[in-house]
């Protein structure tokens, strides 16, 4: 959000906010294509609630670009491994219930720190640890990640590093954006949304690699 000469932290801070609108928008969306496992969502949900605000109170002693290019070198490991999916079709077999608790402090420091969703390394965890299909694996990581967001703005709004004066305009793109998005990753064929999230991550990964 440097085009409109936002601090770090409140880009930061508008970011996580309007990423909580969004994923509440979406997870409706996937939950009505029956594309959400809620018992994944809430044993992920649970630690990265408790987690996030934590993390971003402590975020404000670290460099912005560090936090960003190692969200990014993360990002970047996740797509390229949902490209070599095809090699281990049936996941890892991780055990569910550590895995996913440990997945859930993972996106509570990813909210919290970068200020970003855990959404990018929550999906080819979901894939690669669990063997989901695509599109169960975003609608899960949109469900999960609702608790940390909610808590990570809470801590952003008493820190007063939200941006409300520009929520509306960018929540309207969200909801255009994130309906068009859905309607388009529930009909398309898992392994061409794996491919195509993949190549997003990946481009993404990128972006913040550069710092």
């Amino acid at each position: 959000m440097a085009w409109i000469r936002l601090s770090p932290w409140e880009a930061r801070g508008t970011s996580i906010a309007l990423g909580t609108f969004t994923a509440i928008l979406g997870t409706l969306l996937y939950a009505r294509g029956g594309m959400i496992q809620w018992s994944v969502a809430l044993w992920v949900a649970l630690p990265s609630l408790f987690i996030a605000p934590l993390a971003a109170s402590w975020s404000e002693r670290f460099s912005p670009t560090a936090m960003r290019r190692a969200f990014g070198a993360a990002v970047l490991l996740g797509g390229v491994a949902l490209l070599l999916k095809d090699l281990f079709p049936q996941g890892f077999g991780l055990p569910s219930i550590p895995f996913l608790l440990g997945v859930g402090v993972l996106e509570g420091l990813v909210t919290g720190v970068v200020g970003i969703s855990g959404g990018p390394i929550l999906a080819p965890l979901f894939v690669l640890g669990l063997g989901m299909p695509q599109q169960l694996a975003q609608g899960c990581s949109l469900a999960a990640r609702i608790p940390a967001s909610l808590a990570s703005t809470w801590e952003n709004w008493r820190c007063r590093h939200i941006r409300f004066d520009l929520l509306p305009s960018l929540m309207a793109g969200s909801l255009l954006g994130t309906w068009a998005g859905a309607h388009i990753a529930l009909h398309l064929p898992e392994p061409v949304l794996r491919t195509l999230f993949a190549l997003v991550l990946m481009g993404l990964a990128l972006r913040y690699l550069r710092g």
